[in-house]
């Protein structure tokens, strides 16, 4: 029994919360194309994803290895000197620090906050409220991130800087609130530190002879996938319907708006997931997952309307209705040695499918200007790649060796 570990447990919901003030979040776009021209500020993205793409793994090994509560910790400080970077920045060069520094922040927090989780309960034996504590977490995390959207959109009609302010705060927010926790001890005498890097790695692929590992884990790169494919397209999509909403200075809080609802609709799906998933189990909980993507998917991709936009409202709800019940599947079967460096590899492997699914559809449309033919194309082969995936999914799904 490790008491001092309660306090992990009482502070992990805020410290979603914290960490994903991200008020930038729909301005970002806005706020670095007034300093750079476009080009530049697209290679800013292709910067971040592949920094994170390159640190994903290693800071997983870096938490098995090293401890959780450090590695949360330096997680935190690389957001707080991101945001410190984005604030003063006054060029290309400025935006590209805060970028490295952000997807820095991004990895070494990736898989470990679960991994700190649940190794807290372990070593409290209440390993049985994993679910239940992460999805609380998760409503948390979402509600944050839609607060944070909606102040980020408001305060960029003032200035495009005043939405990192609110991020920095909720990082110095989650530097002190990590700093009073403890290191679970579950995890120090799991094997931690033992192993080299490829040995880790190796551990990890082998781990995937499970059958029900294996298939969550296809699932779930899977699903990151499918979940993208509306945010990444829903602006062009809104530009189409000709609303006007994007146009004069109104900008910064319409994204805002949208992005906090979407937000929102993520936290109702994690505060249902856990009833659901005792009532429905495991598999018909991904089933219905996989349906609302293929339906928010088809509806973009098929119907140029305005109530589509409900769709896109919902793009966050399948992701909060999983994300808690497949980690309580996972957790027990990855020893705690491994477990951040698994999450961080099936993390980094979601990122590969959805930068390759990008790099696809890109090549399907060459330079033609945006136009409901050319938006539809695109999406029509999302929902083609999104139908194929579920039928995969339930061919292959383990019939026993699942929990629920």
């Amino acid at each position: 029994m490790t008491p001092a570990a309660d306090i992990n447990i009482r502070r992990y919901p805020w410290i979603q919360f914290s960490t994903n003030l991200f008020g930038w979040f729909p301005v970002f776009f806005l706020y670095f194309n007034s300093m750079v021209p476009l080009s530049s500020a697209i290679f800013l993205g292709s910067i971040y994803y592949l920094c994170v793409t390159l640190a994903e793994v290693p800071s997983g090994y870096f938490s098995d290895r090293y401890g959780r509560r450090i590695t949360m910790l330096v997680a935190a400080a690389f957001f707080v000197a991101a945001n410190i970077g984005y604030i003063a920045a006054t060029d290309f060069s400025g935006l590209v620090l805060g970028q490295v520094l952000l997807a820095l922040g991004m990895a070494f927090l990736s898989g470990t906050d679960t991994a700190f989780l649940y190794d807290s309960l372990l070593s409290l034996d209440r390993e049985g409220q994993y679910a239940e504590q992460e999805a609380r977490g998760q409503q948390f995390g979402m509600t944050g991130l839609a607060l944070a959207s909606l102040a980020g959109g408001a305060l960029g009609l003032a200035d495009l800087r005043l939405p990192y302010g609110l991020a920095l705060f909720g990082a110095l927010w989650a530097f002190w609130l990590t700093w009073g926790c403890v290191e679970p001890r579950v995890h120090r005498q799991d094997g931690a530190g033992t192993g080299s890097f490829l040995h880790s790695i190796r551990d990890c692929l082998r781990l995937l002879s499970d059958r029900t590992l294996a298939w969550l884990f296809g699932v779930m790169v899977f699903m990151y996938s499918l979940g993208h494919v509306a945010y990444e397209f829903y602006q062009p999509y809104l530009r189409l319907l000709g609303l006007g909403w994007f146009a004069g200075d109104t900008t910064t809080l319409v994204s805002g708006v949208v992005v906090g609802v979407s937000m929102f609709g993520g936290a109702l799906g994690a505060a249902l997931s856990v009833r659901l998933h005792q009532r429905l189990g495991i598999r018909a909980l991904l089933y219905i997952a996989f349906a609302m993507q293929l339906v928010i998917i088809g509806g973009l991709a098929f119907l140029l309307a305005q109530w589509v936009l409900i769709l896109v409202i919902l793009r966050n709800f399948p992701w909060g209705l999983i994300y808690a019940p497949v980690n309580a599947q996972i957790a027990p079967r990855v020893g705690s040695h491994l477990r951040a460096t698994y999450l961080s590899l099936q993390s980094l492997m979601g990122r590969l499918v959805f930068s390759g699914l990008l790099l696809f559809l890109s090549s399907t449309v060459d330079n033609q200007a945006l136009s409901w033919s050319s938006l539809s194309l695109v999406l029509r082969e999302a929902f083609a790649f999104a139908a194929v995936g579920f039928v995969v999914a339930v061919v292959l799904a383990p019939r026993k060796n699942m929990t629920s």
